[in-house]
């Protein structure tokens, strides 16, 4: 007997000594040993009672019925007894887990982490400490909501052993984010959204018209010393020692992605938040920064409708009656159709509290007291210029795309799309675009080709001087009367649509006096001087000068014509709907003024409506969109707006079945300026070191350069008809020629080219 205890317990030592020991095995041996030897002591516990229980000599078969029973008791019993060690066992490790300093700060990190950087976030974007903490505990699901999307970005971290480095990147990230909707906010009402970031090379051309130099060096030295502290952290920052469970830790990541859709699922089924957003500002308001920034990011494009198909598409194009269209006709001539959209124009007497030395738009006013005027409601506030013109353009509602979408900088830069422009120069038109800023501004130089512009004059193309810039450096719209009447001249014998987007009235506005814009004095009830509502207000001031030489311009012609005049947007002006007396901040003043005696009463209409409602005012019924509108509009709301969306989704995303046989719209070969660029004749001259080529010509400007061998060089501009650049070595053959490049380096056209003899 001793023997073969001592033999066994040499087995257990060599079992032992070949087996690598640690605490944690140690700790979870004992446990399963003590929770089997109490098993076991219950298991003989009971079979003594059953023993004593159990008569001496049972039939045969009650002893059979009796084993059965008792085995499948004990079986049951014996899986509840180890369930109840599995969730002892588990919560031992759990236990275990947070044991550890490391693993109590990585919790106590992906917990508190994304609620203080959310917390952060919501402050600067309401710019308020306390509005921040408002939006916490008085809208705690979409809180929890913009919690748990930052979560997700925070969770990345425990996939890598420079945790601190990753939870500082991802800290930098969102900060970053707040700061910048933060500076937007400032300069314009809209918030920082997905489309923000398609137009970095945009923004980046006018930060100089927001900012000071010292301004933006402070900006960029910050951003600087954030990297660098970034690439210090990365190279000696702590590090992970303990073996890191990738396989574990990303199924934790991917587990709190799920509950994050979830939480989103739940929370827009049950209204807490919404998937699509009318007014971008009150939802970030209402939503939160980091959800609706999101949302602006993956949502793009018209939703395909639940009920889309070409069939579907076919019959309601089918069922479209323009015989019995709500849209009257008042006259049967084709007369030109002028429209001017006016950059942030609106009557700003509408507002509260202000008082005004003297009428700041008496003449748009005037025109509104003796033709057809009233409101027309806009997609946006602050910013968004081409969604506005979008909407006027093509019919379409802007409602029906992702949050904060600019089709400008998404579909159009490659469909073409159904237009005023299209269906009028399918009645004889020419369709002419003027813009007195950048060619390629949204795009502009891409998308005006695929909506059916034949021709279109931008700055490049136009002379100017000093005198023609606000203090701000945007090109004033009284320049724009001249370009006007060269596009009606363009057709002499024909029928003109021009489409001007002014520019005159853009912000930023600053807030402290500035020489020059103090004729109609601006003053709050209580007499403070509200500085850059003055500086706003003379801006429109001036640009009321312009519509006064427009109409009177149009008058001196004498040819047939409409003159819609419109606000794109209200100014970014940080303003509120209790500062309105009249109207909402989605609605901005037109008139329509005509020389043919015409009624046309729109009353007040929405920006998408104005297509159909100025077509059908002159008989014209080309278009699908423009049909369906004339026929339907007057329909039941969520009818009309489901029908428009289905068309909207067809034209642009679909099959085109509503085109039919025709197909897609062809893009317009677009011309570049009304008045060509011409050279007349090459020179050089030696004016003390340095030897110049003279290049003459007609239309030149600015944005002139002269190109010799396939070379570009610094272009100075004389006049008009005469530029030149240095250069030494011209000889005869040399081919030169001038093209219109913006400031982006973009080039638009060029000359033919000239050969020097």
């Amino acid at each position: 007997m001793e023997k073969q205890e001592e033999k066994k317990a040499e087995e257990t030592t060599s079992e032992e000594s070949n087996t690598e020991t640690t605490p944690e095995a140690v700790s979870e041996e004992a446990e399963t040993e003590e929770i089997a030897e109490k098993e076991a002591d219950s298991e003989e516990a009971e079979e003594t009672v059953e023993e004593k229980d159990s008569p001496e000599e049972p039939e045969a078969e009650t002893a059979e019925g009796e084993g059965e029973a008792s085995a499948e008791e004990a079986k049951a019993k014996s899986g509840f007894k180890t369930f109840l060690a599995g969730l002892k066992k588990g919560y031992a490790k759990f236990s275990k887990f947070f044991e550890g300093k490391q693993n109590l700060h990585t919790v106590l990190t992906v917990v508190l982490l994304p609620i203080i950087l959310a917390l952060i976030v919501e402050m600067l974007s309401r710019n308020s400490f306390l509005a921040g903490i408002r939006f916490l505990y008085q809208s705690p699901v979409p809180f929890f909501v913009n919690a748990c999307i930052i979560a997700c970005t925070v969770l990345i971290a425990l996939v890598f052993k420079r945790r601190f480095f990753v939870y500082l990147v991802v800290s930098a990230f969102w900060i970053v984010l707040g700061v910048v909707n933060r500076q937007i906010l400032m300069k314009r009402v809209t918030p920082f959204n997905g489309t923000d970031i398609f137009m970095v090379k945009t923004g980046m051309r006018i930060v100089g018209k927001y900012y000071s130099p010292a301004t933006i060096i402070l900006w960029a030295v910050l951003a600087a010393a954030v990297l660098a502290l970034l690439v210090v952290v990365f190279i000696k920052g702590p590090k992970v020692k303990e073996k890191i469970n990738r396989v574990r830790n990303a199924l934790i990541v991917g587990t709190m992605v799920a509950v994050t859709f979830i939480a989103i699922s739940l929370s827009i089924d049950t209204g807490r938040i919404a998937s699509t957003f009318n007014n971008l500002p009150n939802a970030y308001k209402a939503y939160g920064f980091t959800y609706c920034f999101l949302n602006s990011v993956f949502d793009n494009g018209v939703r395909k409708p639940s009920d889309y198909s070409s069939e579907n598409i076919v019959q309601l194009v089918d069922e479209i009656d323009t015989d019995n269209a709500d849209i009257t006709q008042v006259t049967d001539k084709t007369p030109n159709i002028v429209i001017i959209q006016l950059e942030s124009f609106f009557d700003i007497t509408r507002m509260n509290n202000l008082q005004f030395s003297e009428d700041p738009i008496p003449h748009f006013r005037a025109l509104g007291e003796e033709f057809n005027s009233g409101y027309v409601s806009v997609p946006s506030i602050g910013a968004g210029t081409s969604n506005t013109e979008f909407e006027i353009l093509t019919g379409m509602n802007l409602e029906d795309f992702g949050a904060g979408e600019i089709p400008y900088k998404g579909i159009l830069l490659k469909e073409t799309c159904e237009s005023m422009a299209y269906d009028l120069s399918a009645n004889g038109y020419m369709a002419h675009a003027i813009h007195n800023n950048d060619a390629t501004f949204y795009q502009r130089h891409t998308v005006y080709p695929n909506l059916g512009f034949d021709t279109f004059t931008s700055m490049e193309y136009m002379y100017l001087t000093s005198m023609d810039y606000t203090q701000k450096k945007w090109v004033k719209d009284t320049v724009l009367t001249e370009h006007i009447a060269d596009c009606l001249d363009y057709t002499p014998d024909g029928v003109d649509f021009v489409f001007t987007v002014s520019v005159e009235g853009h912000g930023s506005y600053p807030n402290e006096y500035v020489p020059g814009m103090g004729r109609v004095r601006v003053t709050s009830n209580e007499g403070e001087t509200q500085y850059a509502v003055q500086y706003y207000t003379n801006l429109i001031h001036d640009m009321d000068v312009f519509v006064q030489e427009l109409v009177n311009m149009l008058s001196e012609r004498g040819e047939e014509t409409i003159l819609f005049l419109y606000g794109d947007h209200l100014p970014s002006l940080g303003l509120e709907q209790e500062n309105m007396a009249v109207g909402d901040l989605m609605q901005t003043d037109y008139v329509i003024w005509n020389n043919m005696g015409l009624d046309l009463d729109f009353g007040n209409i929405e920006a998408y409506q104005v297509l159909p409602k100025l077509l059908g005012a002159i008989g014209i019924k080309t278009g699908v969109i423009n049909n369906y509108h004339q026929t339907h509009i007057n329909d039941e709301e969520g009818e009309y707006l489901s029908g428009l969306q289905n068309l909207e989704y067809d034209l642009l995303y679909g099959s085109k079945a509503s085109l039919g046989d025709a197909g897609a719209y062809p893009v317009k070969d677009m011309k570049f300026g009304i008045k060509d660029v011409k050279i007349s004749g090459v020179s050089k001259r030696t004016l003390g070191a340095d030897t110049y080529v003279y290049v003459e010509g007609e239309n030149f400007t600015k944005w002139s350069m002269i190109n010799i061998n396939g070379e570009y060089y610094k272009t100075e501009l004389i006049a008009p008809d005469k530029i030149r650049a240095k250069y030494d070595d011209l000889l005869p053959q040399d081919e030169i020629f001038v093209a219109q490049v913006g400031d982006d380096k973009y080039q638009l056209s060029q000359t033919a080219s000239y050969i020097y003899q």
